[in-house]
This record gives structure tokens, C-alpha cells and sequence, in this order.
């Protein structure tokens, strides 16, 4: 029975880590909408110069 208590506190632990974890971040946070290395707007997918760039150097 002590286990069983001992879960269910864990369970509520992690719930509350977790809620307070997506109150905190803003709303858009995990969509990258711009490239890291040249700042055009990609919309989440390949930015195609700096594809290009590495394409050139082969």
C-alpha cells in the first residue's frame, strides 16, 4: 500500500514539473521559423542558401 502512495506522489510531482514547464515556455517556442546561420525565414524547413552553400563546397 506504501508503494502504491509513494506513486501517486511521484505521478502528482511530475504532473505539476510539467505543467509549470509548459506555463513558463512561450507559445511558439519549439518552431524554429528562421535559420540559426543566416536568419531568412524558412517556415520550419531546409533553408535552401545555406543548402546551396554546402552543395558548393563539395
Amino acid at each position: 500500500m506504501v508503494f502504491v502512495w509513494i506513486c501517486i506522489g511521484i505521478g502528482i510531482l511530475a504532473a505539476t514539473v510539467l505543467v509549470s514547464k509548459i506555463i513558463k515556455t512561450p507559445r511558439n517556442s519549439f518552431i524554429a521559423l528562421r535559420c540559426k546561420k543566416c536568419g531568412l525565414k524558412t517556415n520550419s524547413l531546409k533553408c535552401p542558401l545555406c543548402e546551396n552553400e554546402k552543395n558548393d563546397l563539395k
